[in-house]
């Protein structure tokens, strides 16, 4: 058979296995094993089952479910909780100003979990509520803790960017440094945007009112509650950027001073690390599950020669090389919407990785640029991760169609932070340069 009809018949197993309803790291193995067996018989399954040992073996993947664990402690700690109403009476003149404080929040809490869960969730269940109580518009109340949450995504220690590093062999310090100045341009655009908007209908998002405003001096006590995020968020990224620790001990330094935080608070307790430890537990495996499916499928992908035909034929297309980078996103927005991120990275990076090493871009950006757009392959239907957790944790009420509603514009924003970073590599490379020297 040739690449091309093996190429056929993979994405045949596996769109197959996707409408049969299986599990997708069981439809990723399921097509590696049934093309395998076909193209070199028994023996070739030896060969996946080693790739995915070798996977087993990454170091980087130690520091995986400690951030996970990080997350979850957040989650049920109450630390975002006394961050947020810190920060919303700072911000209590301003226009739109809950909803400005929620972006804040899940800005912060990104730095610290590294995940997309922890900012929707949390902020669903703390910021949601008291936002519909003050009368704020849907799109105003929605979006903003769905596309802050999904900073989680970029800014660091963002858990892709340890799953991209390791199956790039890309530095995961570098890729973390990478991903910080466009995740704060992006929050800073959601919340320009939110301000503004509000300004001119004032409807949407009113101040809060003179009346419900606290003093100075409750101000500065309230302010107590941001100690403990910027705390950790100096034990995780701090500790790296200072060359003090690589990603998976500043993972765990990271875990420690989360419970020593929480502890504190007084709110450690074993029932809080039971179900911190046991959600971690569910989340990691089903990760681990979907990453060995994917380390299967890339394998008996190059195996087959599937890729080498793909890349031939895009190298071979009579376009400049930002072109090719740029049709390069355009799947990825069409891969976001029908698919989640491991399966992206084991679908594209076969392919991508040997064009982008032969064009001489550097793999950090482009880690960047494909997390930048993996945020809105969260936030956009069918398949948005973002707008699953949104929708898990709003009242009745809220309708899925109020959620695919107030995103778009939020999106518009994603995709021209998208498009900076696409055209002025800087923005990612930059302070990689500055805090681990040039390459």
């Amino acid at each position: 058979m040739s690449p091309a009809a093996y190429l056929g018949l993979l994405l045949a197993c596996l769109f197959g296995c996707l409408f049969l309803g299986f599990p997708m790291a069981f439809t990723l193995g399921i097509s590696s094993v049934i093309v395998a067996l076909i193209y070199g018989g028994p023996r070739m399954l030896g060969y996946t089952a080693s790739q995915v040992y070798s996977g087993m073996l990454s170091l980087p993947l130690v520091a995986l479910p400690l951030f996970i664990f990080i997350a979850c402690l957040l989650e049920r700690s109450g630390i975002a909780e006394e961050l947020y109403n810190a920060l919303r009476q700072w911000l209590a003149p301003l226009p739109g100003s809950l909803a400005i404080a929620t972006v804040l929040v899940c800005t912060i809490v990104a730095a610290i979990s590294g995940v997309a869960t922890a900012g929707v969730v949390t902020m669903g269940l703390i910021a949601l509520p008291l936002m519909l109580r003050r009368g704020y518009h849907k799109d105003i109340i929605l979006a903003p803790i769905m596309a802050g949450g999904a900073l989680g995504i970029l800014i660091p220690p963002s858990v892709v960017f340890i799953l991209y590093g390791m199956m790039t062999r890309t530095s995961i310090g570098r890729l973390f440094a990478g991903g910080l100045v466009p995740g704060i341009i992006l929050s800073l655009g959601y919340m320009i945007y939110i301000g503004v908007r509000c300004y001119f209908q004032p409807n949407l998002g009113p101040p809060v009112p003179p009346e419900e405003r606290v003093s100075l001096k409750e101000k500065i006590a309230l302010s107590k509650g941001i100690i403990a995020p910027f705390v950790l968020i100096f034990l995780i990224l701090g500790t790296i950027f200072l060359g003090i620790a690589a990603t998976m001990e500043a993972a765990a330094v990271g875990a420690a001073g989360a419970m020593v935080c929480v502890a504190i608070k007084g709110k450690l307790s074993w029932k809080l690390l039971t179900e911190a430890c046991y959600r971690t537990f569910v989340v990691s495996c089903m990760v681990m599950w979907i990453i060995f499916g994917a380390k299967m499928f890339a394998s008996v992908f190059i195996t087959v020669g599937t890729a080498r035909l793909i890349e031939q034929t895009l190298m071979g297309l009579a376009i400049s090389p930002i072109g090719l980078v740029l049709i390069m996103q355009f799947s990825y927005i069409l891969l976001g919407c029908i698919t989640e991120e491991v399966t992206m990275i084991a679908l594209t990076v076969p392919i991508y990785a040997p064009i982008l090493t032969a064009l001489g871009f550097d793999p950090v950006w482009f880690g960047v640029l494909f997390l930048v757009n993996l945020q809105m392959g969260y936030l956009t239907p069918p398949f948005g991760y973002c707008l699953f957790y949104m929708k898990g944790v709003a009242p009745p009420e809220i309708s899925t169609v109020d959620l695919y509603h107030s995103i778009w514009p939020f999106l518009v924003i994603q995709f021209c932070v998208l498009m900076l970073v696409l055209f002025f590599p800087q923005l990612a490379l930059w302070l990689p340069d500055q805090v681990f020297g040039l390459k």
